[in-house]
């Protein structure tokens, strides 16, 4: 979050940009930014109906985004004080709505910062160069493995609380490596462990052992070992939980590599989890369930599943298919 610190650092110098782009699809940082930013410039409740106003690049209307935009600061307004308008979901911004906030773009209002959220770029665009040019832009993505330290650290001064390095570790892993489900398992723990000031792995483990694996794991198990009724159950209860369907992909993805990677170590007659897990990218715990996968998989199956899932990716990022039809009614029906 270098980028992110930077903007930080600026806000309490009072240092602020005409535009903030944050770009990517992990929830847990564009909330932590954009929360961040919020609360810079809206101090309460009260001032947020004069100083903040909300959009959705789903279903914009451009001309009142326009307004907003340019909206001067009311007659009560303190002098010097700056409006934030933000744009969610910016991506889907028809290019003639774009054309129309072009001159904003290129000459914005000096009381106002555009806060846009946008889960892919294109780079080539005019607007984006404007923003490049005269506002900060923050791409986020799940971390990666050199940087899990960093968020432990982080963690650790959000919730108030010490994790032992190996009870983060299983923590980590125990989530897929997907940060917003870390941030949600290190808060379940900071309240399992009460007064506690340290998280210890015995801690972790207990916690743990006592609930269900997330649902999207336990999918993914399911998906893999070709359970259709479990399979299409819990593809119902993640679409109601509101799950993205590029976060079910990207687990799926790591679940498929780490079987097959899994497998093929096996046939080199190596079985030990303790060396097994650091070679597949998991904590050794997990190792026993991978291996049961693996010995139930044909290696045909693990790569035409990733084949239809490299498929899917390009398919979902285009609106071309959807995750139902587009890859699980593909793979579970697969004869290899």
């Amino acid at each position: 979050m270098s980028q992110a610190a930077q903007i930080f650092r600026e806000l309490e110098e009072g240092h602020t940009h005409p535009f903030y782009l944050i770009v990517g699809d992990e929830p847990f940082q564009i909330g932590e930014i954009t929360t961040r930013i919020k609360n810079h410039f809206i101090k309460s409740e009260e001032s947020a109906a004069f100083v903040f106003e909300s959009f959705d690049g789903e279903r914009l209307d451009g001309a009142q985004l326009l307004a907003s935009l340019e909206m001067l600061p009311g007659l009560f307004d303190e002098p010097g004080s700056i409006r934030l308008v933000r744009c969610e979901n910016f991506e889907k911004v028809p290019a003639a709505t774009l054309e129309t906030l072009k001159p904003y773009f290129e000459n914005p209002s000096p009381s106002t910062v555009f806060l846009i959220t946008a889960s892919k770029l294109d780079k080539r665009k005019s607007w984006v160069k404007a923003v490049q040019d005269q506002g900060m832009v923050v791409e986020v993505s799940e971390p990666y493995d050199r940087e899990w330290p960093k968020w432990q650290s982080y963690f650790e001064r959000k919730c108030g609380k010490k994790i032992e390095s190996p009870a983060w570790e299983y923590l980590v892993e125990f989530s897929g490596k997907a940060l917003s489900f870390v941030w949600q398992e290190m808060q379940k723990a900071a309240i399992y462990v009460g007064e506690k000031q340290l998280i210890t792995q015995k801690d972790v483990e207990a916690l743990l052992s006592s609930s269900l694996r997330a649902d999207i794991f336990q999918f993914a198990e399911d998906v893999i070992a070709k359970r259709k009724f479990a399979t299409m159950k819990g593809f119902e209860a993640l679409k109601l939980e509101g799950e993205s369907e590029i976060k079910i992909l990207s687990i799926l993805v790591r679940q498929f590599r780490m079987v097959e990677r899994c497998q093929k170590l096996m046939k080199e007659g190596i079985k030990d989890p303790k060396i097994l897990g650091p070679q597949i990218g998991t904590h050794p715990f997990f190792v026993g369930k991978i291996q049961e996968l693996a010995k139930a998989q044909s290696s045909g199956e693990l790569e035409r599943g990733l084949h239809l899932l490299a498929d899917l990716d390009y398919q979902l990022k285009t609106g071309q298919s959807r995750l139902f039809e587009g890859f699980l009614t593909k793979y579970l029906s697969a004869q290899v």
